[in-house]
């Protein structure tokens, strides 16, 4: 079984998925979020439901670096 960590989410973003009773990705998740954290396009076709936003969006926020005071970021 490979978890969210296994795939180089940040741990707070594990924790957050946690709470919300999102334990383990999907197949469609196993598969493009490694890219993902690399950098690379990311493109998948998959049924509704089938985790593409969390493949797409989790490496997209793991990859932001937090603001520093006075220097806000944007995606």
């Amino acid at each position: 079984m490979v978890s969210f960590s296994d795939l180089g989410i940040e741990p707070a973003l594990v924790n957050a998925l946690r709470t919300q009773g999102i334990l383990e990705p999907f197949e469609v998740q196993r598969e493009s979020i490694p890219d993902g954290m690399l950098g690379k396009d990311v493109c998948c076709r998959a049924p509704t439901g089938s985790g593409k936003t969390l493949a797409f969006g989790l490496p997209l926020l793991s990859r932001t670096r937090e603001a520093e005071p006075r220097r806000p970021t944007s995606l």
